[in-house]
């Protein structure tokens, strides 16, 4: 009786999953709770929590558009344990508007996945009369200097579409940086921030209790992630803007810690359950490697030099 109640319980303990051991691994975000890049961190941890085998704990770090929290990240050991969930704002529009940075993004980090890419939303307060995006930019352009704009903070993607939209739509709308979107959308309630470029993760509560309206996305045309939205390229050829969401190490990064952990991160974004979830928050799981991220990265922040020197946008905008 004894050997097969032993053998019952070793059977149990195969068969049960394995638990997380080892010491957490930090995942810094750059902004607030609540914002986009803590709804995909709160679905992405768990699965790359489950694949490496470790708690995986995420720590908001809002403020300064972001740099504070890559820069713990840029200066913490080669070990593993604490990494960044970065986004444009980041490694893109935030070098194109400061070159000042205390890191630098190339030296700095160690890309490891590009972990999804997603359209912005035009979004206009509900108090503006506006229904279209053709009726925006004329009640725009009709009321030059008393039209604003809200942002996460100065260099982040939405200044800087914001900046590019009110450059090909000519309304001379006033940029207004906050420390997180979150903000942004009380003032958008009041009524005294007017528009918000912003993706539709953090969007979609604030559209489906009416605080604000979309009237356009920014993706090169339709997209599934932002169904029934037509492309702002209609009217302003030329208004394309993605946020990219990556997930980077500190420098000097052991080749098989680097290894590891990118290879967590690639199979948890081939889940068919996360990829579902993040699609349904209007993120496309792209899942590439960290060279496709640094690529993605290159690429995105030339484009946004080229608009920085062409509107003399400076830090201070």
């Amino acid at each position: 009786m004894r050997r097969h109640l032993l053998r019952a319980l070793l059977l149990l303990l195969l068969a049960a999953p394995a638990r997380a051991e080892g010491p957490n691994i930090r995942l810094v975000l750059p902004f607030p709770a609540g914002g986009a890049t803590d709804s995909v961190a709160r679905l992405f941890a768990p699965a790359l929590a489950e694949r490496l085998g470790q708690p995986v704990v995420i720590e908001n770090r809002p403020g300064g558009g972001g740099v504070p929290a890559a820069d713990l990240v840029a200066k913490a050991a080669p070990d593993g344990l604490t990494l960044l969930l970065a986004t444009s704002s980041i490694h893109s529009t935030g070098p194109a508007i400061n070159p000042k940075l205390p890191y630098d993004v190339d030296r700095d980090f160690t890309p490891l996945s590009l972990v999804g890419v997603s359209p912005s939303l035009v979004l206009v307060s509900a108090t503006v009369p506006a229904k279209t995006l053709g009726e925006f930019v004329a009640w725009a352009r009709a009321r030059p200097g008393a039209v604003n704009y809200g942002s996460s903070g100065i260099g982040t993607t939405p200044h800087l579409t914001g900046a590019l939209f009110d450059a090909l739509a000519k309304t001379g709308m006033v940029h207004v940086p906050y420390r997180g979107t979150g903000a942004v959308y009380a003032e958008l309630l009041r009524g005294e921030v007017h528009a918000l470029f912003d993706v539709p993760s953090t969007a979609g509560p604030f559209l489906a209790n009416g605080t604000v309206r979309a009237l356009a996305q920014t993706a090169e045309g339709e997209t599934p992630l932002a169904p029934g939205l037509p492309p702002a390229t209609k009217l302003l050829p030329g208004m394309v803007s993605e946020t990219w969401f990556g997930l980077y190490g500190p420098p000097r990064l052991p080749a098989a810690i680097e290894a590891r952990l990118q290879a967590a991160a690639m199979a948890a974004l081939r889940e068919p359950a996360l990829r579902e979830r993040l699609l349904n928050i209007g993120v496309d799981p792209r899942g590439g490697d960290g060279a496709a991220l640094a690529v993605a990265a290159a690429m995105e922040r030339a484009r946004w030099v080229k608009l920085v020197k062409e509107l003399d946008i400076r830090p201070n905008d």
